[in-house]
């Protein structure tokens, strides 16, 4: 059984930047780090699944790299609609990429995974799979054949019962769920963007939505600006084999995250 360690919506900032929100980002990624390193140093990756910082703190991926780098775990990252793919590749050369998108793919322990690139072309908050990205992820579905299919993506690519965040998902999805409805192997669909625990079935497949290792947004079904809530900060945890994928959610109560220091 292979492990892998999902984290999503970091938000770091510059150093001696304000803290979005009044919550200090990296405390808070450093707490689930410290957990992550003390109980899951097995784990085969560690992905997380985009907005890696806040908007226009493109240094704080430096930050980034210096956390990631004493765990001495393969890590692959994503790009959400707070990044900036050049300044990402300029820290994270390592990264792959298809054309201009940090979009990729690898084999683990029999399964195929896919990194996909939702940033909007226009800049907006709302994910994208234009042609080109589309084109490559067909390819990705016929090379994973039989395999299971583990899909790492930014934006969910459905609503999810919070109207200020189901206008921010992923736009013009008809393709991908058309592809997604030809597959009959095993397959999952890992999402951001939302800050919250979800689960739910899409295009004949399950898809799971994590909460941010920073703040979470507020289960407000009817409103449409988007509430912050109280609850803590969190990663998740998911093993597969050939047969099964499983997700464990993990809360980091916030009483033992203190504020670093500079």
């Amino acid at each position: 059984m292979k492990k892998l360690i999902w984290l999503t919506d970091l938000h770091l900032v510059d150093p001696e930047q304000d803290w979005p929100a009044g919550v200090d980002p990296l405390a808070h990624l450093r707490a689930c780090l410290k957990e992550i390193e003390a109980l899951h140093a097995d784990a085969d990756r560690i992905i997380i699944s985009g907005d890696l910082i806040q908007l226009n703190n493109t240094r704080a991926y430096e930050v980034l790299r210096r956390e990631l780098e004493p765990l001495h775990l393969p890590h692959r990252l994503l790009v959400g609609n707070h990044d900036d793919r050049d300044a990402l590749l300029s820290v994270f050369p390592e990264v792959d990429r298809s054309d201009s998108f940090v979009q990729y793919a690898e084999e683990v322990g029999g399964a195929r995974i896919l990194y996909l690139d939702t940033l909007a072309s226009d800049g907006n908050h709302h994910g994208e799979l234009c042609p080109t990205r589309m084109k490559w992820i067909a390819e990705q579905f016929e090379t994973a054949g039989d395999k299971p299919l583990l899909i790492f993506l930014h934006h969910p690519p459905c609503s999810i019962g919070v109207p200020a965040l189901d206008r921010l998902k992923l736009q013009d999805t008809a393709p991908f769920a058309d592809l997604l409805r030809t597959r009959r192997g095993l397959a999952h669909l890992f999402c951001g963007h939302v800050h919250r625990n979800v689960s739910g079935l899409w295009a004949g497949h399950p898809f799971a939505a994590l909460k941010s290792t920073h703040v979470q947004f507020d289960l407000d079904m009817t409103g449409d600006k988007l509430v912050r809530s109280t609850e803590p900060p969190g990663f998740a945890v998911i093993h597969f084999t050939n047969e099964q994928i499983t997700v464990n959610y993990r809360d980091i109560p916030t009483g033992t995250v203190s504020r670093h220091s500079t």
